[in-house]
């Protein structure tokens, strides 16, 4: 197994993403991208938070499950909520994030952190954005001014002290050898979209090629915080 990461401020003061990849057993990995949300206090406070709880609840379950893991974005919940009783402070953070162990990949998502799964050269599972665009688009079809408006940006879920605002989608799929998997922050989907990525990926074969080229991009283009991991060489 094999990851790159980049990450940028944009053209924000500060940083608020978080990112994760950490062998938590011999044989399961965990790779999670945390966005603090930028409209609350301390974004990159709550983020981190989240991510360390997180990776302290999986690292001693006996089995990831779908269940094991909402679990542990409910003990980041309640993590959260206790930091804001006592600083006084509204924070939050939307999470994506996949659990990689013997060929199975487990991914799960709460807000609009992507995650996407390229397998021979083609796109295989890209994951729906927790927004108000495809909330509504649930209910009823939306024309193309409302899908791209501003609605696509404010998120429905996200980790910030209330369980059933948090609810998890959840998403497993076998891997193999030659597959790429991505999680990226909105900084980078918002800008560079699934299959854009998937043509810079074919182009620039070596994994730090496709870095390099994302990161050129980044530097003139990104806005928010922009935070991708690059997953290759299944075994």
């Amino acid at each position: 197994m094999k990851s790159t990461t980049l990450t940028h401020k944009g053209k924000r003061k500060v940083n608020q993403d978080v990112i994760l990849t950490r062998n938590i057993n011999p044989d399961t990995y965990l790779y999670l991208v945390a966005d603090g949300m930028g409209g609350y206090d301390n974004g990159e406070v709550a983020a981190q938070i989240a991510t360390e709880s997180i990776l302290t609840f999986l690292s001693n379950v006996d089995e990831i499950t779908k269940e094991t893991i909402q679990k542990a974005i409910n003990k980041a919940n309640l993590a959260i909520r206790q930091y804001q009783e006592q600083h006084h402070s509204k924070m939050g953070t939307t999470l994506g994030a996949i659990v990689l162990s013997k060929g199975v990949a487990k991914c799960f998502w709460v807000g609009d952190i992507k995650i996407l799964h390229y397998s021979d050269s083609k796109l295989q599972f890209e994951s729906k954005s927790h927004n108000l665009t495809n909330e509504l688009s649930n209910n009823e079809p939306l024309n193309e001014n409302f899908k791209s408006s501003k609605y696509s940006h404010i998120v429905t879920r996200s980790i910030q002290g209330d369980i059933k605002k948090s609810m998890i989608s959840y998403q497993e799929f076998i891997t193999k050898e030659k597959d790429e998997l991505i999680i990226c922050s909105d900084g980078v989907h918002s800008i560079i979209d699934s299959q854009t990525l998937l043509f810079l990926m074919n182009d620039n074969k070596a994994p730090k090629s496709f870095i390099d080229t994302l990161n050129h991009r980044l530097q003139n283009e990104a806005i928010d915080n922009a935070s991708l991991i690059y997953i290759t060489e299944f075994r």
